[in-house]
């Protein structure tokens, strides 16, 4: 889930000064007909282009506040493209110790303010333009981090064990020597979703994971 507020030099034009003169010359019979290169040409406000572009240590340095307002953390951070026209990529999500995904319109405030500090940071129009973009993990993120279990709690995970063999699992806790896991049973189709006993996995046991999308109700969590 992306918000992507664009956030770059803005470029003004003056008031069309020439066609109120063409409309006075005329109102007084005076020729307008004039070749392009005889006519006066409209004239921009300066636009902004600073003078070095953005270094990701100063974005998450700006953005620190915020996370800690939202209560979130900073899962990524990257900035691409030419120097004069730069993309930044912030990835966040919610803390360990919240379990619901971040919403549109949660995250669109999130930009807001994380705009806004990247614009009292560059007070003084330092900066290159760029463009701002502000994303969550998405619904099938990689668990490669505790914290990342953690926020999946009571969630279906797909793992892939060190010797390649794949399961289904629900969620249900997450220990000091790893996730405890309800392996999901092979049923058929239309019969009602049911899971083995739940079990600890050691974390050497698991190769890689992810979370699976799931339209059920989650088993309650152990106690």
């Amino acid at each position: 889930m992306a918000y992507k507020p664009k956030r770059s030099g803005t470029k003004k034009s003056a008031p069309n000064a020439r066609a109120r003169r063409a409309a006075s010359r005329a109102a007084n019979g005076v020729n307008t007909s004039r070749t392009r290169a005889e006519r006066e040409p409209v004239v921009d406000a300066p636009v902004r282009v600073g003078t070095r572009a953005i270094r990701e240590e100063e974005v998450a340095e700006a953005i620190a506040p915020v996370l800690e307002e939202f209560s979130l953390v900073l899962e990524g951070l990257k900035i691409s493209g030419p120097a004069a026209n730069r993309t930044v990529k912030i990835t966040v999500d919610y803390t360990a110790e919240r379990t619901d995904s971040l919403s549109l319109d949660s995250l669109a405030e999130i930009s807001g303010a994380i705009s806004g500090a990247l614009d009292r940071a560059d007070a003084n129009d330092e900066f290159f333009p760029y463009e701002l973009e502000v994303s969550s993990p998405g619904a099938t993120r990689p668990l490669k981090e505790r914290r990342h279990w953690e926020r999946a709690r009571t969630r279906l995970v797909a793992v892939t064990a060190p010797d390649g063999t794949e399961y289904l699992a629900r969620l249900l806790e997450v220990q000091d020597e790893g996730p405890v896991l309800a392996r999901k049973k092979n049923t058929k189709k239309g019969q009602k979703e049911s899971y083995h006993e739940p079990a600890l996995v050691a974390w050497e046991n698991i190769g890689s994971a992810h979370v699976e999308i799931d339209f059920n109700s989650p088993v309650e969590p152990v106690e």
